[in-house]
């Protein structure tokens, strides 16, 4: 009998193979490829394939080791992705598989029982509409859309419960790593030991050994980050998708470019489960399905308690004397401060200058590889000044004079988190406080201060327990964060979100800002949200809107169809990378006659990227806009399509077209 196997990190969809075994689809084997021998998963029995050289099947590792159901969610991926099965493989199962380790079970301390509050009106509603889809056992798409401070979560444990009762499992997929404990402290504290969570922070071997746990059955709750949503879980009944909206739920390094959001809700409907997608922000093609009925839409009307929604003031920076902290703003933050209540800082950019300029000559420091101004950065703890290439990392030495001109009136330009914590640090001076726990006060939580292990646990630790007032940070400080204490939210620089040449600009800068508005005012006492900008006329519109969703998807969705923007289209962003010019472009306009020649879409490029050169690699894109319903076998050629002196990134849905 021959079987089609699908093996792990190849560029094709399967290799044919002899065997006398009687294998099925979703069996663990051993296979010879080339010299090596590797694992494959069976995808077809009784192949009719005929090639030459067909060898055989060396062993049966274990049989029905992924389901069906999987095994259809991994051709489907294959299929809308434009990528091959053994692409999807190396992604959706763990590095050295075959290691599977003993399961002990760990005695942990019983978390102390907590009374689980009641649910509000519109919670109760929407727990019972989705209990009502769970008894069903059929396929069901919710989209829990509530204001922030609504009690998504406590929606997302009671469904969890129903589910367990009735000896079900579940999926929990939260947008950051970072989030991962704060979710998984709640449903401990109600479940115990039945949570498990799982990331990449743990080591290989613990991965390995929990991805084996779920798999037998061990537990009955799993939390983690977008990989998550691959685990074989079985009798799974739910999965749910917390911060739907957010940009981490995208592949984005490696192919393939899928989406875990999507990628949850087509799992949901090949195992006839329930889908709970929740945010307060949702990402408008969700809101648009939940308009049009292939969601389900609840919504969560009103914070906990009937708490109001923090007041938003927004100050025009160009009127102030301060352009970073505006004597508004510092007023405000010094009230707080005083009144022993916290405030989160929000400033969506690292470092502590944007760039290094020469105020005579007009230099600039630039990195050598992409030719984009250098961030300062201040000496820390473990590490000396330097400039910084964001986009690439590349580092160099602190110049102390202009190479161009040879003066020593180097200035720095704009501000990062460390420009403003320290402008913070000069604000708390000038209160009466004491000089000992006056440095405490201030924590910064971005992408340099938590590049240690156990770095952000402990910043938010200190925050949670009221030993910081101030919350200094990136878009980190939006990820859900519940802070009872938390009255003000000061936003630095509003306009850095909106300027990337993206058509999803409006919608991003709408939902950074709605998030970390958020934070303000989740305890008893009301909150506050200044916002600063330049532009308080342009962006008026959607600052104005951040209590209202539903205003802000009228006028966004009108916009999208007048240019047959998604969800009225399908974008699918080609991108060509080399470090030879001639040879991208060459391979970019190849492609544009091939693509011009199969039809039935719209073709705009090829373009330069917006970040044209990244370390040494020159990048070309082209953008193919589709109806809804093009089927993407017609674009198969390009997985297979072969260059010399290219490399062919392939982003079906893109968030970022440029």
């Amino acid at each position: 009998m021959k079987v089609d196997i699908a093996v792990p990190k190849t560029r094709v969809d399967f290799l044919t193979y002899n065997t006398s075994e009687d294998l099925d689809p979703g069996d663990l084997v051993l296979v010879p490829v080339r010299k090596k021998t590797k694992y494959g998963i069976v995808i077809k029995k009784n192949s009719q394939r005929e090639v030459s050289g067909i060898r055989n099947v060396q062993e049966t590792l274990q049989k029905e080791f992924i389901s069906s159901n999987l095994l259809t969610l991994y051709k489907w991926m294959a299929e809308y992705y434009l990528t091959s099965l053994g692409e999807i493989l190396k992604v959706t199962l763990p590095s050295k598989i075959l290691k599977k380790y003993e399961f002990v079970e760990t005695k942990k301390l019983e978390p102390a029982k907590i009374r689980a509050p009641k649910p509000n009106y519109f919670q109760s509603i929407a727990i019972k509409k989705i209990a009502e889809a769970l008894d069903k056992d059929a396929y069901a798409t919710f989209l829990l859309h509530g204001i922030t401070g609504s009690g998504k979560t406590e929606v997302y444990i009671r469904c969890v419960e129903k589910v367990i009762n009735s000896e079900g499992r579940a999926l929990v997929l939260v947008p950051e790593i970072s989030m991962t404990p704060l979710l998984f402290k709640r449903f401990e504290e109600r479940f115990h030991d039945k949570v498990v969570t799982i990331h990449s922070t743990l080591s290989g071997k613990d991965r390995r050994k929990i991805w084996h746990a779920v798999r037998d059955g061990k537990y009955s709750i799993v939390i983690g980050p977008r990989s998550t949503v691959f685990i074989p879980v079985p009798d799974l009944k739910i999965i749910i998708v917390d911060e739907e909206h957010d940009q981490s739920y995208k592949e984005h390094t490696r192919m393939p470019h899928y989406n875990a959001r999507d990628v949850a809700v087509t799992r949901c409907r090949f195992e006839n489960i329930v889908a709970v997608l929740g945010s307060a922000t949702p990402q408008l093609e969700s809101y648009y399905n939940s308009q049009t009925g292939k969601y389900q839409l609840l919504d969560l009307k009103e914070r906990i308690d009937a708490r109001p929604l923090p007041e938003i003031e927004i100050i025009d920076i160009r009127e102030e004397s301060k352009p970073y902290i505006s004597p508004p703003l510092q007023s405000r933050i010094e009230q707080t401060i005083e009144n022993g209540e916290q405030a989160i800082i929000f400033l969506n950019r690292r470092g502590f200058a944007a760039s290094l300029m020469c105020p005579y000559c007009g230099f600039t420091a630039r990195c050598k590889f992409c030719n984009l101004p250098l961030v300062y950065h201040k000496p820390e703890k473990d590490e000396s000044a330097s400039l910084s290439c964001h986009i690439c990392g590349h580092r160099s030495p602190v110049r102390s004079t202009c190479p161009k001109c040879s003066r020593a009136t180097l200035l720095y330009r704009g501000a990062g988190t460390q420009r403003i914590e320290e402008l913070l640090r000069r604000t708390l001076k000038e209160l009466n406080i004491n000089e000992e726990n006056r440095d405490s006060l201030i924590v910064r939580l971005d992408r340099d201060s938590v590049r240690l292990k156990g770095n952000m646990h402990n910043i938010l630790k200190a925050f949670e327990q009221g030993k910081a007032k101030i919350l200094l940070g990136t878009q980190l400080v939006t990820k859900g964060f519940d802070f009872h204490d938390v009255t003000l939210v000061g936003i630095v620089n509003a306009d850095i979100v909106l300027h990337l040449p993206d058509f999803r600009s409006g919608e991003r800068t709408f939902q950074v800002l709605t998030q970390v508005a958020g934070r303000s005012g989740r305890g008893s006492k009301p909150g506050k949200v200044l916002i600063q900008t330049y532009h308080p006329e342009q962006y008026g519109a959607i600052f104005g809107q951040l209590q209202n969703y539903g205003q802000f998807y009228r006028n966004e969705l009108q916009l999208r169809q007048e240019l047959d923007f998604p969800p009225f289209s399908r974008l699918i962003l080609i991108r060509f990378k080399g470090t030879e010019e001639s040879s991208v472009w060459k391979e970019a306009k190849r492609i544009h006659a091939l693509l011009q020649k199969t039809g039935g879409f719209e073709i705009y490029g090829p373009n330069r990227s917006f970040y044209y050169k990244i370390r040494k690699h020159f990048r070309v894109f082209i953008v193919l806009k589709l109806r809804k319903d093009y089927p993407h076998r017609k674009l198969k050629f390009l997985q297979t399509y072969k260059t010399s002196k290219c490399l062919i990134e392939i982003d079906v849905d893109p968030l970022d077209v440029f």
